[in-house]
């Protein structure tokens, strides 16, 4: 057991975070800028702008659906 359960799977402290998308997703794949890094991101296609949840992780790949919070 230990106290840093992410410590080293990095996305995984971004699922149920949300964020605005910096760059459109477009075909099911895009790229989004995290803090301090740049992440390859799934999910619908949708505009720059549009406000996201991270849902879960593929591998270093960031799952996103439209986030129902205002």
């Amino acid at each position: 057991a230990t106290d840093h359960p992410d410590l080293n799977r990095r996305g995984a402290q971004y699922v149920g975070r949300d964020f605005i998308l910096d760059a459109a997703i477009v075909g099911g794949r895009g790229r989004m800028r995290v803090d301090d890094s740049t992440w390859q991101v799934e999910g619908p296609d949708l505009a720059i702008g549009t406000k996201v949840k991270v849902v879960s992780l593929a591998g270093a790949v960031l799952v996103l659906e439209v986030s129902s919070e205002d």
